[in-house]
């Protein structure tokens, strides 16, 4: 298999089992400390990738604890993405979080360049891109009305919650997005997935656990011999696809990464439907529709775009 149809394989791997992912999580937060589940994910992804980095790659170890900067700023996006997104998950419909999360962070690139702040080689848009840029935009307006009007599929929150889920889902996308960019930098400087995936959970660990201790429920953690379950299900979920979203990214053309990571809101909105707490909602559906059309649209746009001006003299 070619190196590009094996990242194309990890990239439909990742979009699918994020559905799972979301689903199965969205509904264990109603009785489990999202803080514990964070816990579970991020200490498994440090102890097995950072182990093995460290024996199979030091000198990539090296590498990125040597640039301070980058190392520290990988480790506050990558928490402050996170932590944000385990928060919407466990408030809002699963469907909604992966929408605003995954479709919000190509709008923030594009208006950081916009002020002129970009981390890459800019390359002209067309009036029929930047119209499926704000069709995308309006997708994610339209879709959080539908969780602050109550249309959504998961009803009996209070306003307060649902803003701040909505809120915490658009700003991890935000910061997710932005976190991808760093974790690209560093690939470009030799730093390869098992060093990633073992260092940038770092801080989030320790803020998972900090948290924990200090505002945690008891009646919300799990037994201990629910443990080892919770755990395994936290890596299988959690870790092994961002593992796979990495070599995907490594291996294929943005325009392929964008592409099929638009396609998750569709996948979640169909695994979720499993969730018995859950009812199908019409107006989420048609939202998500609007979204991938669009975000389609505009990725494949870009990617012409790009590939023009890569090919021109």
């Amino acid at each position: 298999m070619s190196s590009t149809l094996f990242g194309l394989a990890c990239l439909l791997f990742f979009a699918v089992s994020q559905a799972v992912r979301d689903a199965f999580f969205g509904n264990v937060f109603q009785s489990v400390s999202f803080l514990v589940v964070a816990i579970l994910a991020f200490g498994g992804s440090t102890l097995v990738f950072g182990t093995w980095a460290w024996q199979r790659q030091p000198q990539e170890v090296r590498a990125l604890l040597g640039r301070t900067k980058l190392f520290l700023a990988l480790n506050v996006t990558t928490a402050a993405a996170w932590m944000g997104y385990f928060f919407a998950l466990k408030h809002i419909e699963p469907a909604i979080v992966n929408t605003l999360y995954t479709g919000v962070g190509p709008i923030a690139v594009l208006a950081l360049s916009a002020l002129g702040v970009s981390m890459a080689k800019e390359t002209a848009t067309g009036w029929l891109e930047r119209l499926g840029y704000v069709g995308v935009l309006v997708s994610l307006i339209a879709i959080a009305g539908v969780v602050l009007l109550g249309q959504s599929g998961l009803d009996g929150q209070p306003m307060s919650i649902r803003i701040g889920a909505v809120l915490a889902a658009t700003t991890g996308g935000i910061i997710i997005a932005i976190s991808h960019m760093i974790a690209r930098r560093c690939g470009d400087l030799g730093i390869g997935s098992n060093a990633l995936a073992g260092l940038r959970f770092l801080l989030a660990l320790g803020v998972a656990v900090l948290a924990e201790v200090v505002l945690g429920q008891p009646h919300m953690r799990p037994d201990l011999g629910a443990l080892p379950v919770l755990a395994i299900a936290a890596f299988g979920l959690i870790v092994i696809p961002s593992y796979f979203l990495q070599l995907g990214i490594a291996r294929t053309s943005p325009l392929a990464v964008n592409v099929i990571r638009s396609l998750g809101p569709i996948f979640v909105f169909a695994v979720q439907q499993f969730d018995g707490r859950l009812r199908f909602s019409g107006a989420t559906l048609s939202c998500i529709i609007a979204f991938v059309f669009f975000a389609i649209l505009s990725s494949t746009l870009r990617g012409w775009a790009e590939a023009r001006t890569t090919s021109s003299p």
